[in-house]
């Protein structure tokens, strides 16, 4: 989400009160407040036509709330008043979620459909290997995961010899038994798999699977390192730095190099950023295409992309500001935490600045909609490489994520591609506020995008320049071809 600092909200809260008489009714009460008083969509959301609705329901939840002390029954309660808004940055954190759990025997009809393999053991399995030994796909064979949770082995399908299937050495329970299928690979190219990965509840996930010598990597999900038969190659220290990690620039051909950035709620997430893109910055210079990765990306610290900037600029950026609710429980929170990054001058440095205009505009203009300042990136139009830069974002790319992405598409270099975004990056600079029970918080937007009310996005999202369609596994390979298309 897009925010002013990603410094610890709890150090910035107004309220947070330990009760022993707890009720529900007291959550909602304060929620009801702080969304009246200080979210700043209210009056957008809360006007005429929805007034009455808007207070109906207000009624019914106040009603319902009334004597309830069970934390769960309380949370369904209020969340059908705060899913009034519509608002993704809206919302009670509860700590610990309340999750729903599906019936043993869904997700063991789940588990039904999915194939066992023959091998019974893993000594088995050697043997089946020592057998075959020469006629072995350098994929099969027994693998570890990272965390050294998983041992994996991997055969080629009977029939397909592009197919196969990572199965379990080792027992989980009574559905995770081994020979269990973990995962299906189809190859694609040499070391290359589209792979159908099972979750711990038998729900599938589809992503691409490289083979990096003695390592299988597995986008978002595992890494593997083979046991047997020993390889014959292992990893480089250039493989673990520019081909393995999650997070890496790696150079993909003589044309194309990829940025994966991490998640921009990453403690440290900007100086993370900021040093990997220096310590690259002769391959990202001599590459003639950029792709950058915010598949399913979060957003947070919007600052992430200021060291990105310079590879996609053809000519000034600007960040456009916020329209900001100027009220008195607003100004205080910013108060509280233009004190509170003094002890970080890392933050400081940039937020303190832009937090003294929005309080002084607040001070100016009580209780009206305030609009922070605009930030401008000047660059100069330039020809130098990157020429094209490919911003991937899926339905899992949201909030600052996305609007960063827009700032991107003011360079003439930028194609973003993929999917529609989430759609979660209208209501801005979120903050959150301490609850009277059950240590609950509850998140508000303090602010909201320049572009509404004319142009709402939530829930629409971004849409692509290019689309890559859902039939596509490799979005990674699909940019490639694509942009070597390109004159």
């Amino acid at each position: 989400m897009k925010r002013i600092t990603i410094l610890l909200l709890v150090l910035l809260s107004v309220k947070v009160n330990a009760q022993t008489d707890c009720n529900c009714q007291k959550n909602f009460d304060e929620i009801y407040q702080k969304v009246r008083d200080n979210y700043s969509a209210y009056s957008l959301k809360v006007n005429a036509t929805t007034k009455p609705a808007f207070d109906a329901l207000s009624k019914k939840v106040k009603e319902k709330s009334a004597g309830v002390t069970d934390p769960k029954e309380c949370y369904t309660i209020l969340k059908e008043w705060t899913e009034f808004f519509k608002d993704g940055h809206l919302f009670i954190n509860t700590q610990t979620p309340f999750v729903v759990e599906e019936p043993k025997e869904v997700i063991a009809k789940r588990a039904a459909a999915i194939p066992t393999q023959k091998f019974i053991s893993e000594q088995t399995f050697q043997a089946h290997l020592t057998t075959n030994l020469a006629k072995l796909s350098f994929v099969e064979g027994i693998w570890e995961s990272d965390d050294k949770v998983y041992r994996i082995g991997i055969l080629k399908d009977a029939v397909n010899a592009n197919k196969f299937y990572g199965f379990l050495l080792n027992k989980r329970d009574n559905l995770w038994v081994i020979g269990k299928t973990k995962f299906v690979l189809e190859q694609l190219s040499e070391f290359k798999f589209k792979t159908t990965y099972y979750y711990a509840d038998f729900t599938p996930e589809i992503t691409i699977t490289n083979v990096v010598k003695n390592l299988l990597v597995m986008e978002n999900i595992y890494k593997f390192n083979k046991l047997s038969p020993i390889p014959k190659e292992f990893a480089s220290q250039d493989d673990l730095i520019h081909r393995i990690p999650d997070y890496r620039i790696e150079k993909l051909d003589s044309n194309n190099t990829l940025l994966k950035l991490p998640p921009f709620t990453m403690a440290n997430v900007e100086l993370y950023v900021s040093e990997m893109v220096k310590q690259n910055d002769a391959l990202l210079r001599s590459s003639k295409n950029l792709i950058i990765d915010l598949r399913n990306n979060p957003g947070g610290d919007e600052s992430v992309f200021d060291a990105i900037f310079p590879y996609i600029a053809n000519g000034p950026i600007v960040r456009r500001g916020s329209k900001i609710r100027a009220s008195m429980e607003n100004q205080i929170l910013l108060n509280h935490e233009l004190k509170a990054i003094q002890d970080y001058p890392q933050y400081a440095k940039v937020l303190d600045p832009k937090l003294r205009d929005i309080i002084r505009k607040m001070q100016m203009n009580p209780g009206a909609i305030i609009t922070a300042s605009d930030r401008t990136f000047n660059f100069p139009t330039s020809v130098a490489n990157p020429k094209k830069v490919v911003i991937l974002v899926d339905k899992n790319t949201a909030s600052s994520a996305e609007s960063l992405s827009l700032e991107a598409r003011q360079s003439s270099k930028t194609i973003i591609m993929g999917t529609n975004s989430k759609g979660a990056f209208d209501y801005t600079e979120v903050r959150d506020w301490g609850l009277p029970c059950y240590a609950w918080r509850l998140a508000l937007p303090l602010g909201y995008s320049y572009r509404l009310p004319l142009t709402p996005l939530e829930g629409i999202g971004i849409k692509p320049d290019v689309r890559i369609p859902d039939s596509e596994a490799d979005w990674i390979g699909f940019a490639v071809k694509y942009l070597n298309t390109l004159k």
